[in-house]
């Protein structure tokens, strides 16, 4: 008998990483969420579902229920989520480029932003006969820049960058980040974070 019949080898190993399909969305939210949302022409439809798509800078709606397919939405002005920490969305220029930003905090032409994307992980290690179902997935990810007019500037949120932005408010930006136990690299805390320092 030929014992290597029992063993099926392209089963049990495989030498390059493989993915059992994607886990996740490459829409900014992993379910569309309601907003009101401004057109150019000032009208503004209220509580209405919607996703972002970072990768091409595209919004898009759900008019019809949700079984209706999204559309596309062109000219918009402004998004506001209708949730419990609302966040505003709008097109600036981050490095020379029109992007679907979220508005942290501005006073006169200054306005501190968060460019959210998404990106696509691979599974990390090789599959074999016990682990379990392998996917790509889907890692929000969100920078934060400084917008004067036409100049970006990126806004780190490690030590270093939090103590650029703070100046001499450093040290009560330490406690209050301790004590509120904020996340710098979360949008919602950035905006806290702002707010704080700049009122």
């Amino acid at each position: 008998m030929n014992r290597n019949n029992d063993v099926d080898y392209n089963r049990a190993f495989r030498f390059n990483v493989k993915s059992d399909g994607v886990k996740g969305t490459p829409f900014l939210y992993e379910e569309p969420i309601r907003a009101n949302i401004s057109l150019a022409g000032g009208k503004v439809y209220e509580d209405i579902p919607f996703n972002i798509f970072p990768e091409k800078e595209e919004i898009y709606i759900q008019t019809g229920g949700e079984d209706s397919d999204p559309l596309l939405l062109k000219n918009w002005e402004w998004l506001q989520t209708l949730e419990e920490n609302s966040k505003l969305f709008r097109l600036e220029y981050v490095d020379g480029k029109q992007r679907i930003v979220e508005i942290l905090y501005e006073k006169d032409r200054e306005k501190f932003v968060a460019l959210h994307t998404k990106y696509l992980v691979k599974p990390s290690n090789l599959k074999d006969g016990y682990t379990g179902p392998q996917y790509d997935t889907y890692k929000p990810d969100v920078k934060f820049y400084k917008l004067n007019g036409l100049k970006t500037t990126e806004v780190k949120t490690n030590n270093s960058g939090l103590k650029e932005l703070a100046g001499g408010k450093y040290g009560d930006l330490r406690a209050l980040i301790k004590s509120e136990k904020l996340k710098p690299e979360q949008s919602q805390d950035m905006k806290s974070i702002l707010e704080f320092l700049m009122d």
